[in-house]
């Protein structure tokens, strides 16, 4: 299966104009994870040099393997087998989804359901990648939602089901409300009721997303509230991606490697 903006493009959506990847994200049920790693080491894609820790890291604690390069290919391959960490406290049961494919222009890839396209991108933005410069991912969620939407009637009932099944309102509440107040993105009014009513807690997120989501002015430096917010968000990703028995060793790990070795890989 394709994800995010491979399957963008071999939908041929409207947001897929013009844009140049710089990496592929793809898709396999949990089982056939190994026999896909396999496959493509055998076609030349690698994986890089990890330690023991991070190595560990991707295979019992991450929902993807690390990132595989190809010599001849300059676009790195995220090979997945879930939508979000396995264990964070919002954890995706993937045969629903795996079980509402669709097909699309490449010849042997698949897509998401539309419904499963927008709450991936919702919950990849609000719960799983790191905050500052996402209007990108605002725009492809507009994109999304006024594609699928303006071709099917119940579009916006089937996408709240789907993300009360999933666990997924609140990435969704987040997309709706970010994209209908920025890009005037027209949202159903059953779910626009939803975000009117948003608690306590999720307005004050509203509150952090739109310091960080907004562009940073090129010639000065951010913001000291900015950077707060930033700090509260990343801190808040990082807790959604491992209880805090795993993640302060782990965090304690990355910045002993950085010491020693500051340049990136």
């Amino acid at each position: 299966m394709l994800l995010k903006g491979s399957a963008y493009l071999a939908q041929e959506l409207p947001i897929a104009a013009g844009r140049l990847p710089s990496d592929l994200d793809i898709l396999v049920p949990r089982d056939a994870l190994q026999r896909a790693q396999t496959m493509l080491v055998a076609e030349g894609w690698q994986e890089p040099d990890l330690d023991e820790h991070d190595r560990r890291y991707y295979h019992d604690w991450s929902h993807e393997v690390p990132p595989m390069q190809h010599p001849m290919h300059p676009v790195e391959l995220d090979l997945h087998h879930n939508i979000l960490p396995p264990l964070g406290p919002v954890t995706i049961d993937m045969p629903p989804l795996l079980d509402d494919l669709h097909a699309c222009s490449w010849p042997g890839w698949s897509a998401l359901a539309p419904v499963d396209q927008v709450l991936h991108s919702a919950a990849h933005l609000f719960f799983d990648s790191e905050p500052l410069e996402r209007v990108r991912d605002l725009v492809d969620l507009d994109g999304l939602i006024r594609h699928f939407a303006a071709s099917d009637p119940g579009f916006f009932t089937t996408l709240q089901q789907r993300a009360q099944a999933l666990g997924l309102m609140e990435p969704l509440l987040l997309a709706a409300y970010f994209c209908r107040a920025w890009l005037q993105t027209p949202i159903d009014e059953t779910l626009a009721e939803r975000v009117r009513k948003a608690s306590v807690s999720h307005r004050l997120l509203r509150t952090l997303f739109a310091a960080v989501l907004a562009p940073a002015e090129l010639d000065r430096p951010r913001p000291w509230r900015q950077r707060l917010a930033a700090s509260l968000i990343l801190w808040r990703y990082h807790l959604r991606r491992m209880p805090l028995r795993l993640l302060v060793p782990h965090l304690w790990h990355k910045l002993h490697k950085a010491r020693l070795d500051p340049t990136p890989p």
